[in-house]
C-alpha cells in the first residue's frame, strides 16, 4: 500500500508580489528619484568638520539636478538593457508574466504611441531648429532651462523602464514621504530665515534668493511644483494603506506638507491642492471607510496651517514676508470655522464607519460630485471673463490679480501669456505644426522684452505657463502629443483603479502637477517627478488584479 501524500502544496506567488532582477532596475530608478533629486545640490568637501559642506548654495542648482537626472535615467537604461538580452536570467513563463521580452513589446497602448510621437515631433523640431545647441540641450550662451531634446529622450527611456517594470513596494513611498518632510520642514527653517545647511551663506547679498528661494528645491515656484507631486501622493497614500504605521508617516508628511505650501507663497500651490483634493474626493466618496481618513487629511491641512499662525504670532512674525492665497487663507478667520466643520464631519464618519462598517453611497453620488467641482471651474472661469470683458470697472480689491485678466495678471504672467499668443501666431505654418524647436522660447520672445521692463523684467526663457511653452517650442503636433500621452495615462489608471487601488495615488499627483502647470514652468527639479507618476499610472493600468 503506497504511503499517502503528506507534502505541503507549493503556493504560487501572486503577480503583484512577484520581483526579480527586472523589477529590482526599475524599483531602484524610482527610489534614487524620490531621494536623491529632491536632496542633491552643489557640495563641496574639505577637511572641516562636518566635512560636507553647502556653501556653493544655490549655484547651478538647476544643472546638478538636471546632471542627476540623466545619469540615473541612463543607468536605468542600461541595466535594463543588461538584464532583458543577458542569457542564463530566470525569468517565469506563465500567461501572467510581465518580464520576458516578447510580453514586454506587446499590447503598446495609446500612452506609448503617444509619447514616441512626443520624442519625435521634438525631434523634428531641433533637426529644423534655428539653433540645434540650443534645442538638444535645452540651454545656449546662459539661456535656456535645460528642457531640451536630450532631457525629453531620458524622459521617454525613464517612462518605459518605470511603466512595464516597476513593482509597487509600499518602503520606496515612504522613502518619498521621509525625504519630502525633511525637504518641508527646511522649508520652514528657512522661512523663518534659520539655515542648518548653509545653503545662503554666498547668497547674502542677493535680495532675490533671500526672498524667493527655499530648501535643497531652490526657487519657490519650484518648490510650488514639488508640493504639488509629493503632498497628493502622501494624501492618497495615507487613505490607501492599511498599516497604521505608514498612515501616521503620511500623516506627518502631510502635516509639514501643509505648512510648506504657505511658506513657499506660490499661488500655483493652491491650484495643485484643489485638484488633488476634488480628485480624491471623487474617488473616495462612495467608501466611508477611504473617506473618512480623507477628512482626516483635510482636518489636519487646516489645522497645520493654524498652527502655523500661531507660531507666528508667538515669534512675532519673524519670517520672511509673505504675501501669496495660501498665506492669506492661513490668516483669515474663516479658516477656524471651515476647521471645525471638516473636524466634525471627520468625527461623524469615523463614527459611522465604527456602526457600520463597509457602509457605501449610492453610484451617483461622485457623479454629482464631479458635476459640482465642474460647475465651480466654470463658474471661476465665467467670473474672470466677466471681470475681463464686460465689467471691467468694479473694484475687486486684492482678487483684481485674479478675478480679472489683463497684462499685470498673476505677477505679470498675463502680458507674457498674450505676448506669447502673438508669437505663436506670428509663426509660420511649420512652426505652429512643430515648434521652433524645444526650449527655442527665448529667441522667439525676444522682440516683446521691451514689455517686460514695465513690470521689472529684462526678458525670459518661459511663458510661465507649461501648455503655452510647449506650444511655441513644439507646436500643435507636440503640444497635443504631450496632452494624449499625459491624458491616455490618467484614463487608463482610473480604469485600473479597482484591481489596483494605489493607482488613485498616482493619479492625485499627476492632476495636481497639471493643475499647477497653467501659471508654472517645466524644469528639470520638479518636472521629473511628474514623469515618474506618469509612468506609474500607465504600470497600474498594465497590472493583473491584486486578487
Amino acid at each position: 500500500m503506497s504511503r499517502p501524500n503528506t507534502s505541503k502544496k507549493a503556493v504560487s506567488t501572486p503577480q503583484t508580489q512577484r520581483f526579480s532582477l527586472y523589477n529590482s532596475a526599475a524599483n531602484y530608478f524610482v527610489l534614487l528619484i524620490f531621494i536623491l533629486l529632491p536632496l542633491f545640490v552643489n557640495i563641496t568637501v574639505n577637511g572641516s568638520f562636518p566635512f560636507l559642506h553647502f556653501e556653493n548654495g544655490y549655484y547651478g542648482i538647476r544643472h546638478q539636478k538636471y546632471y542627476l537626472f540623466i545619469a540615473l535615467a541612463a543607468f536605468a537604461a542600461v541595466g535594463e538593457v543588461l538584464v532583458l538580452f543577458t542569457e542564463g536570467i530566470a525569468q517565469t513563463r506563465d500567461k501572467y508574466d510581465l518580464t520576458s521580452r516578447d510580453k514586454i513589446m506587446k499590447k503598446i497602448s495609446v500612452t506609448d504611441w503617444a509619447v514616441l510621437a512626443l520624442l519625435v515631433v521634438c525631434a523634428i523640431s531641433t533637426v529644423f531648429s534655428a539653433n540645434r545647441e540650443m534645442s538638444f540641450f535645452g540651454e545656449y550662451k546662459g539661456h535656456g532651462r535645460n528642457n531640451g531634446l536630450l532631457l525629453m529622450l531620458m524622459y521617454v527611456l525613464g517612462y518605459f523602464i518605470v511603466s512595464r517594470a516597476f513593482r509597487f513596494r509600499e518602503h520606496i513611498f515612504i522613502a518619498l514621504s521621509v525625504t519630502a518632510s525633511a525637504v518641508y520642514l527646511l522649508a520652514v527653517l528657512n522661512c523663518f530665515n534659520i539655515d542648518p545647511l548653509g545653503m545662503f551663506v554666498k547668497m547674502k547679498g542677493d535680495e532675490v534668493v533671500m526672498r524667493d528661494f527655499l530648501t535643497t528645491i531652490g526657487n519657490k515656484n519650484m518648490f510650488s511644483t514639488y508640493i504639488c507631486v509629493t503632498l497628493p501622493a502622501a494624501a492618497g497614500l495615507a487613505v490607501y494603506t492599511e498599516k497604521l504605521a505608514c498612515r501616521v508617516v503620511y500623516l506627518v508628511t502631510i502635516a509639514l506638507g501643509s505648512i510648506a505650501m504657505i511658506v513657499c507663497d506660490s499661488d500655483s500651490a493652491v491650484l495643485g491642492t484643489a485638484a488633488f483634493a476634488a480628485v480624491l474626493l471623487i474617488a473616495h466618496v462612495r467608501c466611508i471607510s477611504r473617506l473618512k481618513r480623507l477628512f482626516l487629511v483635510f482636518t489636519i491641512m487646516l489645522a497645520s496651517s493654524k498652527a502655523l499662525y500661531l507660531i507666528s504670532q508667538a515669534t512675532g512674525n519673524s519670517h520672511k514676508e509673505l504675501s501669496a492665497l495660501p498665506y492669506k487663507m492661513m490668516l483669515s478667520p474663516v479658516t477656524y470655522a471651515l476647521l471645525v466643520i471638516v473636524a466634525v464631519i471627520t468625527a461623524a464618519l469615523y463614527l459611522l464607519d465604527a456602526k457600520k462598517p463597509g457602509a457605501t453611497l449610492p453610484k451617483a453620488v461622485p457623479v454629482a460630485l464631479a458635476a459640482v467641482f465642474a460647475a465651480g471651474v466654470a463658474a471661476v472661469l465665467g467670473a474672470v471673463i466677466y471681470f475681463t470683458n464686460v465689467d471691467t470697472k468694479t473694484d475687486l480689491g486684492s482678487m483684481e490679480r485674479l478675478l480679472r485678466f489683463n497684462e499685470a495678471w498673476g505677477t505679470h504672467r498675463g502680458v507674457m501669456w498674450i505676448d506669447s499668443i502673438k508669437v505663436f501666431g506670428d509663426s509660420s505654418i511649420f512652426e505652429k505644426l512643430f515648434g521652433a524647436g524645444p526650449e527655442m522660447f527665448y529667441y522667439k520672445f525676444e522682440p516683446y522684452f521691451k514689455d517686460l521692463y514695465r513690470f521689472g523684467d529684462g526678458s525670459t526663457d518661459a511663458a510661465h505657463n507649461e501648455y503655452i511653452q510647449y506650444l511655441i517650442n513644439i507646436g500643435i503636433l507636440g503640444l497635443s502629443a504631450y496632452l494624449t500621452f499625459v491624458g491616455s495615462a490618467l484614463y487608463r489608471a482610473f480604469r485600473a483603479i479597482k484591481k489596483q487601488p494605489q493607482a488613485i495615488v498616482f493619479i492625485a499627483a499627476v492632476s495636481a502637477y497639471l493643475a499647477q502647470a497653467v501659471v508654472n514652468i517645466a524644469l528639470p527639479i520638479g518636472t521629473p517627478l511628474f514623469m515618474v507618476f506618469v509612468a506609474l499610472c500607465e504600470n497600474a493600468a498594465r497590472q493583473p488584479s491584486e486578487a
